[in-house]
C-alpha cells in the first residue's frame, strides 16, 4: 500500500510546485562567513521562498516538528508523551479557527508572501524526502503555518496551563507564572555620549531545541531589509533591525486566561446553563494516535465547545476557558508589518493590529525615538467579578468579547531620562521613576501585579543611576553584567539563609559553608565560589519543586534541606574537580558535540543562564542568552552587530554549528551589514534555491 501511494505523494508535490508563480533563479541566497543566510529576491513572496529553503537547509527537522505540532500528530513519532500536546491542538480548536478567519484577517498581499513561504518549503521537502519524519505533513499549505501560530501564541499566553489546573481538579490555584525571561533595552540622544540611538536585544529561552532562534537577513525590492531572530515556521524575525529602526521582544504575562465554572442540567450532563436557558455542550471524540513500539494505537478523548469556548469535563464539574488569542489570526501579518516599517509612525499602526497577543516591545529608530509597549490582548472585564480565580459560566455579564486598544495600555515614548528598559518585570518600572507610568491608571483586573519587580530590574537601575551619558561599548557591557543585586530582591531573600548558617554546627560540611559564604553574588567565569553555589542551588530547587518566579520573590526551605543540598554540591564537586576553589567558568560550559567553552552567568541575571549537571561533571548551560544583537542608529550610518550560543546550522558536523560559540563565549559578537552590494560581495558561497 505504501508503495502505491508514494507516486501519488510525489504527483501532490508537483502539482503544489506547479501552482508556484515564482522562478527560482530570481532568489539568492547568500551565506557569509559563519553561514547566516541572507535571502535577496525582487519581491517580498520570492523572499519568504528563499527564507523556507535557506532554513530547511540548516534545520528541517525543527520544522517539520512545528508542522507536526500543528497538525496535532507530534504523538505518532514522539510518543505517550506527546499526546498532551495533540489533545490540546484538537482542544482549542486552532485548525478550524485559521480555516474560519484566514481569508477575512489577511490580506491578499500578505497571503501571497504566506504561500511564497510554503512554495519554498514544500520545494525543499520534494527535493529531500528521505528527510521527513511523517508522511502525509507535505505539502503543507499557508492555512497550516498560520495554525502553527495560533498553538503556539495560544500555548504562549498560559491556556495549556490554565487547562493543567483544571484537569489537577485545582482551577482556583491557576495563575500564569511563566517560566521565561529577556532583556531590552533603548537609549536616545538625551542619554547617549554620541547622541546615537542603540538598542539592545536580548530574549531568554532554552539555547538549543525547536524553539532556538535561527538568524536571518530578508531583502526585497518591496522595501523589506530586516536582519534578526525567528523559530522554525516563522516568515519574519520576531526581533531584528531594518535600515531604519528595530526592536526587541520580551515576554510578560498577565492575566490573559478566564476559567468559567459552568452550571450543568441535573439530568442532562451534556446541557449548562446560560442567562437561563440550557444549551448544549458541542461534544466531540478526539481521535489521538500514539507511536507505541514499532507501531501506533489510536485512544480517543472527550471535548467540548460551549459559548465561552473550549471546555473540559473533570469529577468535580466542567470547566471552560476563553482567552485573547481566539479572536483574531493576524500575528504573522502583523510582524510582517512591523518588519517593513519605516519609521515610528508605521511601527505603532503595525502595533495597533494587536495580532500578536503578548509580550513587550520595545523599539528605537533613526529619527532618535525611542518607545515602549506592554502589549497584551488584554479584555474587558466587568469588575463584580474576581477574575483572577474561576468565575461563573452561567450569565452573559462573564463573556468579555472587546479588548484594550494599545493607547490603553502601559507605554512610554521619548523618556526626557533618555532610556526605556524591560527586564520581564513590572511595566511600571519601564524608564527613571519620575516618568514611569502610574499603576493606578490601569485595570487591576487584567493582574498587571503577576509581573513584579524582578533581581534584573533592581540590577539595571543600580547600574544607571549613576550615569549621566553613556557610550556605546558601556552600554553593551550592561548586557554582560553578571551581577546580582546588592542585599536586594529575591535572590537576596533566597541565599541569606546560607549567610545565617553556623558552620561549626556541620564540621564536615565547614568548608563548604565557609565558601559558600565567601559567595559576591557574582557570576563571572572567574569567580571561584560561584560553581558550588550553582550546584547547591540546583539541588535545592529540585528538592523543592521551585522555579523560575521564586528567583524573583524567593521561597522558603528548611535549614535540614538546605543542609542536605550543600552535602550533596560538595560530594560534586570533590568527585569532579577534587576541590571546592574552582573558577565557575572551569564547571559552567556550553557544550555542542566535542566543543564546550566557558559560560558565565546565572539565572534571573542580567547576563543570563541557567545550567544543569551532567554525567562529566559540567554544568551544561541550558537557557538563558539565546540571541544577543546590538544596534546603533546614527546619521553618521547604522551598526549592527549580533550573537547566538551555537551556529546557523542544527546539523551534527556543519562547520557552522559550531562556529559562534567561542565569540559567544567571550561576550564579543559579529558585524551585521543590510547593505546588499556589500553583503554579496564578501558572502561565501551564492546559490539558488534549488
Amino acid at each position: 500500500m505504501e508503495r502505491r501511494l508514494l507516486p501519488l505523494i510525489i504527483f501532490l508535490f508537483l502539482a503544489v510546485r506547479g501552482l508556484s508563480q515564482i522562478h527560482v533563479d530570481n532568489i539568492s541566497i547568500a551565506r557569509d562567513t559563519f553561514g547566516v543566510p541572507h535571502i535577496f529576491a525582487s519581491t517580498d513572496a520570492k523572499v519568504a521562498y528563499g527564507l523556507a529553503w535557506a532554513h530547511a537547509e540548516d534545520d528541517f527537522e525543527n520544522i517539520q516538528l512545528m508542522m507536526i505540532t500543528a497538525s496535532g500528530r507530534l504523538a505518532e513519532i514522539k510518543g505517550k508523551a506527546s499526546a498532551p500536546s495533540d489533545y490540546f491542538v484538537k482542544f482549542i480548536r486552532a485548525k478550524e479557527q485559521v480555516e474560519a478567519m484566514y481569508e477575512k484577517d489577511l490580506s491578499p498581499a500578505y497571503r501571497k508572501v504566506l504561500q511564497g513561504y510554503v512554495d519554498g518549503l514544500n520545494a525543499y521537502a520534494l527535493s529531500h524526502q528521505k528527510e521527513i519524519k511523517l508522511k502525509g505533513i507535505f505539502p503543507v499549505t499557508p492555512q497550516n503555518v498560520i495554525t502553527a501560530y495560533v498553538i503556539i501564541l495560544t500555548n504562549m499566553v498560559g491556556v495549556s496551563r490554565a487547562l493543567e489546573f483544571v484537569v489537577k481538579g485545582k482551577p482556583d490555584d491557576y495563575i500564569f507564572n511563566a517560566n521565561a525571561g529577556s532583556n531590552a533595552v533603548a537609549m536616545n540622544s538625551a542619554i547617549t555620549a554620541d547622541s546615537s540611538t542603540y538598542l539592545m536585544i536580548n530574549p531568554h529561552v532554552p539555547i538549543e531545541g525547536p524553539a532556538s532562534w535561527y538568524e536571518a537577513h530578508l531583502h526585497s525590492d518591496e522595501g523589506m531589509n530586516i536582519y534578526g531572530a525567528l523559530v522554525p515556521g516563522m516568515i519574519v524575525p520576531a526581533m531584528g533591525c531594518n535600515d531604519h529602526l528595530g526592536w526587541a521582544i520580551t515576554f510578560n504575562w498577565p492575566d490573559y486566561v478566564d476559567i468559567y465554572e459552568m452550571e450543568l442540567n441535573p439530568e442532562n450532563k451534556n446541557q449548562y446553563k446560560f442567562d437561563g436557558e440550557w444549551k448544549n455542550f458541542e461534544v466531540s471524540k478526539i481521535p489521538l494516535k500514539v507511536k507505541v513500539g514499532t507501531g501506533k494505537i489510536t485512544v480517543k478523548r472527550q471535548a467540548l465547545w460551549c459559548v465561552y469556548g473550549p471546555a473540559y469535563r473533570t469529577e468535580k464539574g466542567v470547566y471552560a476557558l476563553r482567552y485573547n488569542t481566539m479572536f483574531n489570526v493576524k500575528a504573522a501579518e502583523q510582524w510582517y508589518k512591523m518588519s517593513k516599517a519605516k519609521e515610528y509612525s508605521q511601527f505603532y499602526e503595525a502595533m495597533e493590529i494587536q495580532g500578536i497577543p503578548l509580550f513587550n516591545f520595545m523599539m528605537a529608530d533613526d529619527k532618535d525615538n525611542i518607545f515602549y509597549l506592554f502589549n497584551a490582548g488584554l479584555p474587558k472585564r466587568d469588575n463584580a467579578f474576581n477574575w483572577q480565580k474561576t468565575v461563573p459560566g452561567n450569565t452573559s455579564k462573564t463573556l468579555w468579547n472587546s479588548f484594550y486598544g494599545i493607547g490603553q495600555l502601559p507605554l512610554k515614548y521619548n523618556p526626557k531620562c533618555g532610556y526605556l528598559y524591560n527586564t520581564n518585570n513590572t511595566p511600571f518600572h519601564c524608564t527613571a521613576n519620575a516618568e514611569n507610568p502610574m499603576e493606578s491608571s490601569y485595570d487591576k483586573q487584567s493582574a498587571f501585579s503577576w509581573n513584579r519587580v524582578n533581581n534584573r530590574d533592581l540590577r539595571f537601575n543600580e547600574i544607571i543611576v549613576s550615569k549621566s551619558r553613556i557610550n556605546f561599548e558601556e552600554f553593551k557591557k550592561i548586557k554582560y553584567d553578571c551581577q546580582y543585586p546588592s542585599k536586594t530582591g529575591g535572590i537576596y531573600t533566597i541565599f541569606k539563609p546560607v549567610l545565617d548558617l553556623d558552620e561549626t554546627q556541620y564540621p564536615e560540611l565547614a568548608d563548604a559553608i565557609i565558601k559558600l559564604k565567601k559567595w559576591n553574588f557574582c557570576g563571572e567565569i572567574d569567580n571561584r565560589e560561584a560553581a558550588l553555589v550553582t550546584v547547591t542551588f540546583n539541588d535545592l530547587f529540585i528538592r523543592k519543586g521551585a522555579a523560575y518566579n521564586e528567583l524573583e520573590t524567593g521561597f522558603s526551605y528548611t535549614t535540614d534541606e538546605l543542609i542536605a543540598s550543600i552535602k550533596i554540591a560538595k560530594a560534586f564537586m570533590l568527585k569532579h574537580y577534587k576541590t571546592l576553589d574552582i573558577p565557575f567558568g572551569d564547571v559552567q560550559k556550553i557544550v555542542r558535540g566535542d566543543k564546550s567553552f566557558s559560560a558565565s552567568g546565572f539565572p534571573e541575571c542580567l547576563q543570563a543562564m541557567a545550567s544543569k549537571t551532567d554525567g562529566s561533571g559540567i554544568l551544561k548551560a541550558v537557557n538563558g542568552d539565546s540571541f544577543i544583537m546590538f544596534a546603533k542608529f546614527s546619521p553618521k550610518g547604522n551598526t549592527y552587530e549580533a550573537v547566538v550560543p551555537f551556529g546557523a546550522s542544527r546539523k551534527k558536523n556543519d562547520p557552522h554549528s559550531t562556529d559562534q560559540m567561542e565569540l559567544y563565549s567571550k561576550h564579543k559578537t559579529k558585524p551585521v551589514s543590510l547593505d546588499k552590494n556589500k553583503v554579496l560581495k564578501e558572502a561565501v558561497r551564492v546559490y539558488h534555491p534549488q
